[in-house]
């Protein structure tokens, strides 16, 4: 773990990404060698997202550094805007600026699901088709796959909390 800068957070802790990562067991762990947080190699978005994580073949997941919401971003996408909202931020739109607040465990959760699980996603490609360092399949299946596999586990999560 690398610390945040100065207006920047890991939303998700340590203990956060074991207890995700104990819940989904052999599954999600198998062949991930680990998981970092580390410092944002850029501040701003890329492409209408931010960079939540990345993973590096083989079996590294990087999670990086988010800003203190909220979060003002400028020109950013109908599909962006419907991600941040179906990750529970409230959002204040307006001519030039989107203003993005995260309530509650709300950025914790982004951050655990479209960055973490995401990224294991794209692990598991990688990993059970036994190509370590290329692609195996076109971007956009990967992406599609990814983020499936981050949808279905935040399901499951959820589900769990609710039979607590």
């Amino acid at each position: 773990m690398v610390p945040a800068r100065a207006g920047f957070l890991h939303p998700a802790t340590r203990r956060d990404i074991r207890e995700l990562l104990a819940f989904f067991g052999p599954l999600a762990v198998y062949g991930l060698q680990s998981v970092e947080l580390r410092q944002a190699v850029d501040t701003g978005p890329t492409g209408g997202r931010w960079l939540i994580g990345r993973l590096h073949v083989p079996g590294r997941v990087v999670l990086y550094e988010q800003p203190c919401p909220p979060w003002v971003i400028r020109e950013i996408s109908a599909p962006a805007l419907e991600r941040l909202r179906s990750a529970g931020a409230t959002l204040e739109v307006a001519a030039a600026v989107t203003r993005v607040h995260w309530p509650g465990e709300t950025l914790r959760d982004f951050v655990l699901f479209d960055g973490l699980m995401h990224e294991i996603g794209h692990h598991l490609v990688q990993h059970h088709r036994g190509k370590r360092s290329m692609r195996v399949m076109r971007t956009a299946d990967h992406e599609r796959y990814a983020e499936a596999f981050a949808a279905e586990c935040r399901l499951a999560w959820a589900d769990r909390k609710s039979h607590r």
